[in-house]
């Protein structure tokens, strides 16, 4: 071959027969590499895998050829020769994130916990521990329900618990497994003992910090901060005013469900006075704030303290300046609307904290993701969103979050729920959604049109679910879609066993105090007993939860006919149901092959009278204006 001169970008530079041999390899690996993916694409894996090992022979610090070999060892189920793949991947580019994805997702499938999570920190330096990353991590967590995952388990989840850009509930069960693996945990009796355990506990900066921040649906540890609250209260102890802060803390994520002590809370008056009032309930929060504001010198030394009083103090007062801003677009005097809100007034749901990260895309690109094989018209670059029903605001930010050049709108009838929202947009600087005060059955007309309307855990609870979904359709622009969740009524039987246990005309008279009374009615139950599934569920551990699940003023429960006929009478295109997990479209696609889209109902219902508990998150389906 001859020699050439090349000129590029200002700098001449001499290219000889050698220079020329390596661009004409590496062209050639490019489009082995391009011709590869194809095929791994269209499904010829063994093809593809022939490729890939000819490119290696040739050049074997090519990440992407080992990284894709690995995925179709993974597929073929050759699980020794992927892990090898993957690691030589990384070996390759130690800063391959899709090498250290794969291998941490492949260690946690084979069980490898340990390992897996140590990959999922390497990912998550890769990208400075941003929070997208670390939800990442939480989700990988999240597969790891044991105890014992070591010191970087515990990095792990402290990451994650510690900042408010990730929905750190994810990984509950991995958080309880390591709890009750804790030294002294099991062998409690006590409380003073109780007391003792939780102090030494406490000492775990991974323990302390979920105390602190998430709502721990175990019977056990409210039966053990039971126990140390009454030895405290009893003067049998005092421990540490970090400690008492950590169990106030906990409490007040419940909201307090636990059954009440007995005795009066002190007077307020200073710091320890706050905390031993702060086992009994909530403090008011102007005196939370000044107590605060007095203590900022020694509230440095004390976090937990100071947190408790922040949550008090400040956020509530803030809430409380929002609710009076919030715009009224419309009201009614619908009588189950005004028992709805009187709920949700006293008993905003859910008082979440940690907003999910990552994932960010299109509204177009979001539907094409959900339905590959379905054709939509244009949406614009900006859509306009409604949240009906948005309650106190997660899912509104998330959306808000989720879906780039989103315009939010959430309502809902409850300004305490609102409120709520509201200053959890403040902190989490989310400023492309707009709260307000509406009742579904009397939504103005100056509302508006939106390309994207979801009502998600919303029209179940009104007098005639079917008019207010209609009422939702005229608000949604010709090309728009739309998001609906309801409660199914086969996967929602140990409610409905709840509920006729304690009688559906009780339902709008219950007090806080008969809820506390009747959690622990539930708690006492035989494990046999038709209501005793629900002491599963997250929900069931906090006042505003376990309200809202079991004893809500006002609810109906569907089915899959019931959704069909209101599809079909509404003018509705039904798109398909939505799961967290894909593992459920792919049994079912291998099922009805006829079927891949999964938009036949009939079908699903067969689905779901053999896995009943399918729905137990609620029907959650796309639809859009037949054409």
């Amino acid at each position: 071959m001859g020699s050439k001169w090349l000129a590029a970008r200002g700098v001449i530079a001499y290219i000889g027969p050698d220079f020329q041999e390596e661009r004409r390899v590496q062209a050639d690996i490019e489009r082995k590499l391009a011709e590869a993916t194809a095929l791994q694409r269209r499904g010829d894996l063994a093809a593809a895998a022939a490729i890939y090992r000819q490119i290696l022979k040739i050049e074997r610090r090519l990440a992407p050829a080992h990284y894709n070999l690995a995925l179709i060892q993974k597929e073929e189920g050759k699980a020794l020769a992927a892990e090898k793949s993957f690691r030589a991947a990384i070996a390759a580019d130690p800063a391959y994130k899709l090498a250290w994805r794969g291998l941490a997702r492949f260690l946690c499938e084979k069980e490898k916990f340990r390992e897996a999570v140590r990959a999922g920190l390497k990912l998550a330096a890769l990208d400075d521990f941003a929070p997208p990353a670390l939800q990442e991590l939480a989700d990988l967590l999240e597969r790891m329900p044991v105890g014992d995952l070591g010191p970087a388990g515990d990095e792990a989840m402290l990451r994650c618990l510690n900042t408010d850009e990730v929905e750190s509930d994810r990984f509950i069960l991995t958080l309880l497994a390591r709890i009750n693996r804790q030294a002294g945990i099991r062998k409690m009796a006590s409380g003073a003992e109780a007391l003792g355990v939780l102090t030494g506990a406490f000492n775990e900066p991974v323990i302390a910090a979920a105390f602190s921040k998430l709502i721990l649906p175990s019977a056990e540890i409210g039966e053990w901060i039971s126990a140390a609250r009454s030895s405290i209260l009893a003067g049998d102890a005092f421990p540490s005013f970090e400690v008492i802060a950590l169990l106030a803390l906990q409490l007040a994520l419940g909201e307090y469900a636990l059954e009440p002590p007995n005795g009066e809370p002190p007077v307020v008056t200073d710091l320890e006075s706050a905390l031993i009032a702060a086992l009994y309930g909530r403090i008011e929060p102007e005196i939370a704030d000044e107590i605060l504001e007095k203590g900022e010198d020694l509230l440095e030394a004390l976090p937990w303290c100071r947190l408790l009083l922040i949550r008090m103090g400040p956020q509530q007062l803030r809430e409380w300046q929002l609710r009076g801003t919030l715009p009224c677009l419309s009201s009614s005097d619908d009588a189950v609307s005004n028992a709805v809100r009187e709920q949700y007034e006293e008993s905003p749901y859910p008082r979440w904290r940690g907003l999910r990260s990552g994932g960010e895309t299109t509204l177009p690109a979001l539907l094409k993701s959900l339905f590959p094989g379905t054709a939509f018209a244009a949406l614009p670059d900006r859509p306009k969103v409604l949240i009906a029903g948005c309650g106190t605001g997660r899912h509104a930010l998330r959306t808000a979050r989720r879906i780039t050049g989103s315009k939010v709108t959430a309502i809902d009838l409850s300004r305490t729920s609102l409120a709520y929202g509201a200053r959890q947009a403040e902190a989490l600087g989310i400023d492309n959604v707009s709260f307000a005060e509406a009742d579904l059955v009397a939504l103005p007309g100056t509302l508006g049109r939106f390309d994207l309307i979801e009502a998600c855990g919303v029209l179940h609870h009104m007098a005639d679910p079917e008019a207010a979904w209609q009422g939702l359709i005229d608000h949604l622009t010709p090309a728009g879609v739309m998001k609906v969740a309801l409660y199914s009524e086969e996967a929602r039987q140990d409610v409905a066993a709840v509920r006729a246990m304690v009688g559906e005309e009780r339902m709008e008279t219950l007090t806080l105090d008969d809820i506390r009374r009747l959690r622990s009615d539930i708690l006492a139950l035989p494990d046999d007993h038709p209501a005793k599934g629900v002491t599963k569920e997250l929900d069931f551990y906090s006042l505003s939860g376990c309200r809202d699940l079991l004893f809500h003023r006002h609810e109906q429960r569907f089915d899959i006919p019931r959704i069909k006929a209101a599809i079909e009478t509404l003018g509705l295109e039904f798109l398909g149901f939505e799961f967290t997990e894909s593992r459920v479209k792919k049994a079912y696609r291998a099922r009805h092959k006829d079927d891949p889209a999964g938009r036949n109902l009939g079908n699903w219902a067969a689905v779901e009278a053999e896995h009943p508990a399918l729905f137990r998150g609620m029907y959650q389906f796309w639809c859009r204006r037949r054409k």
